[in-house]
């Protein structure tokens, strides 16, 4: 079973999101269901109507948004009714169907928002807490040491496993379905690649991350590769380092910007024109977790999204809807 850092199991526990930076000593995750406000699970659903951030409740096991604008939002609005799951950890989204990392039961679940229409797919390789899409519809579902791709109606996954990571963070597709994963393992910190169609590691010629991983992704609109780190370890100074890689991701034609996160950045996504990124952030101690928004590629802040200030911090992973694909 996996094992989790302080932030990542905060994020676990519910009381943060799913926050890709390792930070020390570990625990098994659980899932608590502090006294918060249920306001959002007595309305009913109403249909997405406008650009929104879409997070799963990991209290109620329902998904809700927020609608996106300048200065972010404090109110999460309900848009399914309870889903029968309560760990989705990763989410990921193409045209109106929401995908879903669920780590126990170890499953990825889709959801069409039109239709209503909900689909199990178990995982057997892992329990997954991260997932993405690519341009064809494949999902791919990250668990602690591998990924479990699951090619267009199909619901019996491949395995992609790399003996240099044993505890992976985020994952990310490109537009020719390469495969990216960050992580740690025996004297590695970094990002392994997986070429189309191969079941075979390498990895890339990026810079070398810092303190801990964050987020991981790829810019719809022109197939950049995407990583963040914090590099002053979770304690103030530079946190959110974004670094952006055009093809062939490369050092030498990398560019950095700084997210400036509030506590210590994680998962990001970005929305459909890759005009804005999206990152998971938290309070100060890991107090109750966040979602900033902050222009894109220039990493200008522009907002926070959250749940209330004494709402207990029961929303875990999110998507952008609409988005581009890969996301």
């Amino acid at each position: 079973m996996r094992t989790f850092s302080p932030i990542l199991r905060a994020a676990l526990t519910g009381a943060a999101l799913l926050l890709s930076a390792s930070c020390g000593a570990a625990t098994t995750p659980t899932v608590a269901t502090p006294a918060a406000s249920q306001q959002a699970a007595h309305r009913p659903p109403a249909p997405l109507k406008e650009p929104a951030i879409v997070a799963f409740d990991t209290q109620n096991g329902t998904l809700e948004y927020w609608p996106i604008k300048h200065g972010g939002g404090q109110t999460l609005q309900p848009l399914s009714g309870p889903l029968g799951i309560y760990d989705g950890y990763g989410l990921a989204s193409f045209d109106k169907t929401i995908v879903i990392a669920n780590y126990s039961p170890p499953e990825v679940v889709t959801y069409d928002l039109k239709t209503k229409a909900e689909k199990t797919m178990a995982d057997p390789f892992g329990q997954p807490y991260d997932i993405a899409v690519d341009t064809t519809g494949n999902l791919y579902a990250l668990s602690s040491t591998n990924v479990a791709v699951y090619k267009i109606g199909s619901s019996q996954p491949t395995e992609l496993t790399c003996s240099k990571i044993t505890t992976a963070e985020g994952i990310a597709v490109d537009r020719e379905s390469d495969v990216f994963v960050t992580g740690y393992g025996p004297n590695f910190m970094g990002v392994v690649e997986f070429r189309e169609r191969s079941t075979q590691c390498i990895v890339p010629h990026l810079r070398a991350m810092r303190g801990y991983i964050g987020g991981i992704g790829i810019d719809p609109t022109t197939d950049d590769l995407i990583v963040v780190d914090d590099p002053d370890l979770c304690a103030g100074g530079i946190e959110g380092r974004m670094i952006i890689y055009p093809k062939p991701y490369e050092q030498h034609t990398s560019v950095r910007r700084v997210l400036n996160a509030n506590y210590c950045s994680g998962m990001i996504r970005l929305d459909a024109g890759a005009s804005h990124i999206f990152y998971a952030d938290a309070t100060v101690s890991d107090g109750y977790p966040l979602i900033e928004q902050a222009r894109y590629p220039s990493g200008k802040w522009e907002g926070t999204y959250e749940d209330g200030y004494y709402s207990g911090g029961n929303f875990a992973g999110f998507t952008v809807m609409p988005n581009g694909v890969p996301n």
